[in-house]
């Protein structure tokens, strides 16, 4: 998944007025951002934070996050390698623990795009996805099922969290695998989604509600 994708994700956590992956060498590399934060600013708190999480490691602590309060914002970082750093910028009554969880679930999939170039990600991930929950174009569906997708992603976020949107566009990749993106077999996409559930109450409540919003769509 594109990097801008994996920052919505964090976006839409309450609090989060903004994010950004900052590289040492070529500064802010993408960002999500609505917060009133100068470029020359997250320079210099990415540098910071950067060498911080380098001296952690020469001396043998590797610093999995931090976060720091300011006046009228809390910085939340995540290191993303030796040289990049995710810093979430969040209200002052944000849940810093909520937002270091999210933020360090999706910290693998942003070293991963980081290390195949992000920039020629970007490229073919905006050729052969749409946003989030929505199904590749080289496999285009014969019925419009986006607002199906919605309701499912919302069934799925009271289970799981933010990353509903994230694991949604993913496994419907998988479904269109198996057959024709259709209205008819949106009960096998949720039951693909069951296995993201960890929690066997929470799986069949998710499946329950998602099955029920499906039928009060149509």
């Amino acid at each position: 998944m594109a990097l801008n994708k994996l920052l919505d994700e964090i976006s839409v956590i309450p609090g989060v007025t903004g994010s950004c992956i900052f590289d040492r060498n070529e500064g802010p590399l993408c960002t999500n951002s609505e917060a009133n934060i100068a470029t020359d600013v997250l320079i210099k708190v990415g540098s910071f934070l950067v060498r911080m999480c380098k001296m952690g490691k020469m001396n043998g602590l590797d610093l999995a996050g931090s976060h720091f309060r300011f006046d009228n914002c809390t910085v939340v970082s995540t290191p993303l390698g030796n040289e990049s750093i995710l810093l979430t910028i969040c209200n002052t009554q944000a849940n810093c623990s909520l937002v270091a969880t999210t933020a360090a679930m999706l910290a693998a999939d942003m070293e991963e795009q980081l290390e195949r170039g992000w920039g020629a990600q970007e490229k073919q991930d905006g050729e052969t996805v749409q946003a989030a929950g929505q199904v590749v174009q080289d496999a285009a569906p014969a019925e419009d099922l986006q607002e199906f997708f919605s309701v499912i992603e919302g069934a799925l976020a009271e289970a799981i969290g933010p990353v509903a949107g994230m694991i949604l566009q993913d496994t419907i990749v998988s479904w269109q695998k198996k057959g024709p993106a259709r209205h008819s077999r949106l009960a096998e996409l949720v039951d693909l989604l069951l296995d993201e559930v960890d929690e066997e109450g929470l799986a069949q409540e998710f499946k329950q509600g998602a099955l029920a919003a499906i039928a009060a769509v149509r």
